[in-house]
């Protein structure tokens, strides 16, 4: 299983970030994601994480 964290200042812009990856992947079976919301006051923003396979043959 492999993971990718996508981090950024909104959901809107995290929305675009993983649609693209996607966009340029293939075999990818998501298995789970998490979100952690921002924090400005620690000046931390939104993270998002996905845990996935991918069928590296597709």
């Amino acid at each position: 299983m492999k993971s990718k964290t996508f981090s950024a200042d909104g959901a809107d812009a995290i929305i675009k970030a993983v649609n693209d990856w996607l966009a340029g992947e293939t075999g990818i079976a998501i298995r789970d994601t998490k979100t952690r919301p921002a924090d400005p006051a620690k000046g931390q923003p939104m993270q998002f994480c996905i845990w996935y396979d991918q069928d590296d043959a597709a």
